[in-house]
């Protein structure tokens, strides 16, 4: 890459042009790449060799996900204390290497960029990663212990979400080896949903015969009670998420917790203007799981608690005070 003038810069920089970036942070290459390893994937699975079949998923997915973001720009991909790296993001020769952020980074950052991307969906991609740094950098047989429908579904499904926020679908990722993967796709989301439905059909069952359960209504009273402040404990839940609430029970119609990551924040549009210094906010939490204390019902997953009629966001509203910036020059 060439250098360029600081004069050439700012001049460029005020038309909006986007100035040249290293080839380790472009958005073509980075999706290109991410095309070819997810090709040798499919290749590979249809070899019957499930070991390199799954490395080259973990290494496609990762590209994916980086890709998705320097799309957005190049330095969501390189690491934020890394100076050289960020001034390399923005067009400005450093002549040093640029370090790019790691898959589980990349991964947390998609939460912010990509709809539904949410926390069982981050951690199903942090394990395959993990999955193959171990086979790569260690003497553990990490991929090859692990079936393909351990991890195959997950892995479609992080790749499907991805694709969407790019406006693309797995046929433009694959060409003509996506029927596999769109076959295999529905059927995962299926399996996912069939599941969620029937454990409900399942808990509502018990709930009905079991002679405590007078009792479990009684002590979800206690804890309704409670919910302003909800549970202590989560250690039911699978994952930490930024917001649990209370919703309605889809087994025993009583209460249990949901859990699920902010999607979007904004300004109220009711805004009292006597509050002068303080401002309304709203902030949506989509759910991913969903416990409940009574009957015991647990659902992991958006495909689960969407399935079991869990799909409404939940929305926060808080009031909070402006934050001005100080005036500088105007003495």
């Amino acid at each position: 890459m060439s250098s360029i003038t600081k004069k050439d810069f700012f001049k460029n920089s005020q038309k909006g042009i986007r100035l040249p970036i290293p080839i380790a942070l472009s958005y073509d290459a980075l999706l290109a790449k991410s095309k070819l390893l997810a090709k040798r994937s499919v290749d590979a699975k249809q070899a019957s060799l499930e070991t390199e079949c799954q490395l080259w998923a973990a290494g496609a997915l990762e590209l994916l996900a980086k890709a998705q973001l320097a799309g957005i720009h190049p330095s969501l991909v390189v690491e934020s204390e890394n100076t050289n790296s960020l001034l390399e993001a923005c067009g400005i020769t450093t002549s040093t290497k640029v370090r790019t952020i790691n898959a589980s980074v990349a991964y947390a950052r998609l939460n912010h960029t990509v709809p539904h991307f949410s926390t069982p969906v981050i951690e199903s991609c942090k394990k395959l990663a993990d999955r193959r740094n171990a086979e790569l950098h260690s003497g553990e047989a990490a991929c090859a212990a692990m079936p393909y429908d351990g991890w195959e579904g997950d892995f479609w499904n992080a790749a499907d979400l991805i694709l969407k926020s790019m406006d693309m679908d797995l046929q433009e990722w694959l060409g003509a080896d996506a029927r596999a993967p769109k076959a295999l796709l529905k059927a995962h989301r299926q399996a996912e949903t069939n599941a969620a439905k029937q454990r409900v059909i399942h808990h509502a069952s018990e709930f009905k015969k079991t002679e405590n359960g007078k009792l479990g209504r009684d002590k979800f009273k206690l804890f309704r009670a409670e919910t302003l402040k909800l549970p202590a404990n989560y250690n039911d839940f699978h994952y930490l998420y930024s917001q649990y609430w209370s919703h309605e029970c889809p087994a025993c119609k009583t209460w249990g917790v949901a859990a699920g990551d902010l999607t979007w924040e904004d300004k109220a549009e009711d805004q009292d203007e006597a509050d002068y210094g303080y401002e309304i906010i709203e902030r949506a939490y989509s759910p991913s799981e969903f416990h409940c204390p009574t009957c015991g019902l647990s659902l992991v997953g958006d495909a689960a608690v969407n399935a079991a009629g869990i799909i409404d966001d939940f929305i926060e509203t808080k009031e909070i005070e402006i934050k001005y910036e100080p005036d500088y020059g105007n003495d």
